[in-house]
C-alpha cells in the first residue's frame, strides 16, 4: 500500500518506521528543513512509562482556574474564547477520579508497550553492522525518574495515590528526603532550605533525547527500508471528494496515495477542522532550557521531577535539560513571549540546586503539546474518510508513547486487530 504520513516529528517518524519496514511504500511531509524540528526538538526528554497522570487528575475547572490566575504558577490560558470554554467543559468531565484513573490506566498500556517496543527496536537494529541506531547514539538512559515533594500534604497525598491506583507490573518506590540526597546530591540545597519531603522513584523509567532519536530513525527509515522524506514541505490543505481523502495539496505539489497518516501537531489542527474533523486538540505551549554541564560545570545526573512546580530535570549526555510551563490555548511562536516561562524556569532551577550546568551557555526553546480533554491520543481512522488516520494528541506524553502509537496505528492499518486497545475505537472520528 502507498501511504502518505504528515509529519516528520518522533510519532510520525515512528510510524512511517512500522509501516515501512512491513513492506510499505511509504512517503513523509514534513515543513521543517529535517525531522522532529517540532515539539519533539528540545522536550523534557523523559520517557515516564509508569507515570501516566493525566492532567485533568490534578486540575479539576476550579483548580484550573485558580492555577492559571496564579501569576507564580506553571500554568496560564492565554485565550478564552468559544473554543476553549467548550474544552474546559470537557477537560472538567475527566477531571473526576473514576475517570481520570481509568484513563491513565489507558495511557499505562500505551506507555509500557512503547517501552517494550524499544528494547525490540534497539535490538533489531543495533547490529555489529548497522550504526543507524543505537542507544549511545541518542543518550537513553534507563536509570528511572524520581519525583520530589516540597510538601508533606502532596508528598503523603501521591504516596495515597499510587497505592489506589497501583497498575500492573508498576513498581514505585517511596523515598524519605535523605533517600532523595542520596539517590541525587545535588537536592540537597532543598533539603537545607527544610524544602524537600521525599520522592517517589520510578525505576523502569528513562530518558534520552528525542531530537536525535528521530534523526537517527528517520535515517534508518530512509537508507534501509526506503522511506521517502519530503522537507521544506507545508500541507495547505486536505483534498477531499466528500467520501475519501483524495490527496494533499501543498507548497510544493499535490501528493496522492492509498491512505494517508495525519501526525502533525497542536499548531496544525486547522487542517483538520477544515475537513468538518474535530480532535479536540487545544495547543498547550511548553519551555525548556538546554544548559552545558561538565566535570567544571557540574549538573544534576539523574532524572528529575518537581511535581508541585510541574518541571522536570533531565541529563542527555552533557546538556542538563530542563523543561515545563503550560501555556494553555497558546498560538505565539515569537520569542518575545518567552520572559515569563522562561524566568519561572530559571528562578525554580537556581531555588532548586547549587550545582546546574553553564548558564552562560543556555539555550531557550519552546513548543506546542497537542493536549486532549481527557489526555488520551487519537489513534484511529476516520469514520467520516475511511482513508484518513490519526496519530495526534499525545498531549506532554509524545515522546513517552511514540512507539507504542506507531505500532498500534500500523496495526490499525494492517487490520490486526489488538483487543488491549480497544479503548482507543471510542475516539473515532
Amino acid at each position: 500500500m502507498k501511504i502518505i504520513v504528515l509529519g516528520a516529528g518522533v510519532i510520525g517518524v515512528s510510524t512511517a518506521y512500522y509501516l515501512a519496514s512491513q513492506g510499505h511504500e511509504v512517503t513523509v511531509l514534513e515543513k521543517n528543513s529535517e525531522s522532529a524540528y517540532g515539539c519533539s526538538y528540545a522536550n523534557g526528554a523523559q520517557l515516564s512509562y509508569s507515570h501516566t497522570k493525566t492532567w485533568a487528575e490534578d486540575l479539576s475547572f476550579v483548580k484550573f482556574v485558580k492555577t492559571t490566575l496564579s501569576p507564580s504558577s506553571f500554568a496560564s490560558l492565554k485565550k478564552f474564547d468559544k473554543e476553549t470554554i467548550k474544552w474546559l467543559i470537557k477537560f472538567n468531565k475527566n477531571s473526576s477520579r473514576q475517570r481520570a484513573v481509568l484513563n491513565s490506566q489507558s495511557l499505562y498500556l500505551i506507555a509500557v508497550y512503547s517501552r517494550d517496543l524499544m528494547k525490540i527496536l534497539l535490538e533489531k537494529e543495533s547490529q555489529k553492522d548497522s550504526s543507524w541506531l543505537d542507544g549511545k547514539n541518542f543518550n537513553y538512559r534507563k536509570n528511572g525518574i524520581l519525583h520530589f515533594y516540597r510538601s508533606k500534604v502532596a508528598f503523603e497525598k501521591d504516596i495515597l495515590n499510587i497505592q489506589y491506583n497501583l497498575l500492573s507490573g508498576n513498581r514505585p518506590i517511596v523515598f524519605s528526603a535523605n533517600q532523595c540526597i542520596e539517590h541525587e546530591a545535588n537536592l540537597v540545597k532543598l533539603l537545607d532550605k527544610k524544602q524537600l519531603a521525599g520522592g517517589i522513584f520510578y525505576p523502569d523509567d528513562a530518558s534520552a533525547d528525542s531530537y536525535l532519536f528521530t534523526k537517527n530513525l528517520a535515517k534508518l527509515c530512509s537508507e534501509k527500508y526506503g522511506v521517502e522524506f519530503h522537507y521544506n514541505v507545508e500541507v495547505k490543505n486536505l483534498l477531499t471528494n466528500h467520501q475519501k481523502i483524495t490527496g494533499i495539496n501543498t507548497t510544493d505539489n499535490v501528493y496522492v496515495a492509498d491512505a494517508y497518516i495525519y501526525a502533525l501537531g497542536a499548531v496544525s489542527n486547522k487542517l483538520l477542522t477544515g475537513i468538518k474533523l474535530n480532535t479536540d486538540i487545544l495547543p498547550v505551549k511548553g519551555y525548556s532550557l538546554s544548559i552545558k554541564c561538565n566535570e567544571e560545570y557540574i549538573a544534576p545526573t539523574t532524572c528529575l521531577s518537581d511535581v508541585e512546580k510541574r518541571i522536570v530535570y533531565s541529563r542527555i549526555g552533557n546538556v542538563f535539560r530542563v523543561g515545563g510551563v503550560a501555556e494553555f490555548a497558546s498560538t505565539d511562536a515569537h520569542k518575545n513571549s518567552y520572559s515569563k516561562p522562561i524566568k519561572f524556569l530559571k528562578n525554580n532551577l537556581l531555588s532548586t540546586f547549587s550545582n546546574y550546568g553553564d548558564m552562560d551557555s543556555c539555550v531557550q526553546w519552546s513548543g506546542f503539546r497537542p493536549l486532549r480533554p481527557n489526555s488520551l491520543p487519537l489513534i484511529c481512522n476516520s469514520k467520516k474518510y475511511p482513508n484518513l488516520f490519526l496519530n495526534t494528541g499525545h498531549g506532554s506524553l509524545g515522546w513517552t508513547l511514540a512507539l507504542g502509537s506507531a505500532k498500534i496505528m500500523s496495526d490499525l492499518i494492517n487490520n490486526h486487530h489488538n483487543p488491549a486497545f480497544d479503548f482507543l475505537n471510542n475516539e473515532l472520528l
